[in-house]
């Protein structure tokens, strides 16, 4: 939560009560997934780029 809570250090974290940081951690870790969940609905929107950094064998033997 130090990483991804911006804005707590960690011993803000160690002295929070208990219920407090659950509540902190469900609200980051929720946030996290919705984050997780628009990454996947825009990686499959993307064209699939087949073998991107495949050197054919012509290209390979080619000479100047």
């Amino acid at each position: 939560m130090v990483y991804y809570g911006k804005g707590f250090t960690w011993s803000e974290l160690y002295d929070m009560p208990v219920w407090l940081r659950k509540f902190y951690y469900k609200k980051t870790h929720d946030a996290i997934q919705e984050q997780k969940k628009s990454e996947k609905k825009i990686d499959k929107r993307k064209p699939k780029i087949a073998n991107p950094g495949k050197i054919h064998s012509s290209a390979k033997n080619f000479k100047k």
